[in-house]
């Protein structure tokens, strides 16, 4: 199978040093759970220029890996192929690299999208994990198994059940498991 996978919020734990990156600025105290949507400048109030500089302040600094992301993603590199695809802006491509390498993150192709724009790429995949509900949600018959990355900042009722949740990589690796077999 041909996996699809974002890196931040599921790879990658950008939010948590994003978290320090605004509380060290603005001398605030936020909280992961006061992330209650994707888009940064909204939960922050400010512009989103001025978000944008948080994320490449925050892209500089050393992220840690989601916990067992990459023992998941060496587990389904040795039978699937591996997507990573990320919106992470432009003048960010080789610290990503540097970043996927260093953490030794095993994948076989890297594509990167704007985001809102994933939906659109020509790439046919079986399975897509994203923490961002809108590119789920608009990735709906693109793959045959979408799986949301669980975080405060994408919930939903999923009335349709156009896609899974996962909380963790274990979850995340038993529902890919049962979409091969």
């Amino acid at each position: 199978m041909r996996i699809g996978v974002d890196l931040d919020g599921v790879v990658s734990d950008f939010v948590s040093t994003f978290i320090g990156v605004v509380n060290e600025k603005y001398s605030v105290k936020l909280k992961q759970n006061q992330i209650y949507v994707h888009d940064l400048f909204l939960v922050l109030g400010v512009t989103k220029n001025e978000a944008l500089s948080l994320i490449y302040e925050t892209l500089s600094r050393d992220i840690n890996v989601i916990e067992g992301a990459r023992e998941a993603l060496v587990k389904l590199k040795e039978k699937h192929e591996i997507v990573i695809i990320t919106a992470r802006p432009e003048g960010t491509y080789k610290t990503t690299q540097e970043w996927l390498e260093q953490n030794k993150i095993p994948y076989d192709t890297l594509l990167y999208i704007k985001e809102g724009e994933k939906n659109q790429t020509e790439i046919e995949l079986d399975v897509f994990v994203d923490d961002h509900l809108g590119e789920i949600i608009e990735f709906y018959g693109k793959a045959r198994k979408l799986i949301i990355f669980d975080h405060p900042w994408n919930k939903s009722l999923n009335v349709l059940r156009l896609f899974e949740r996962a909380r963790n990589w274990k979850e995340v690796l038993h529902t890919i498991e049962s979409t091969s077999g």
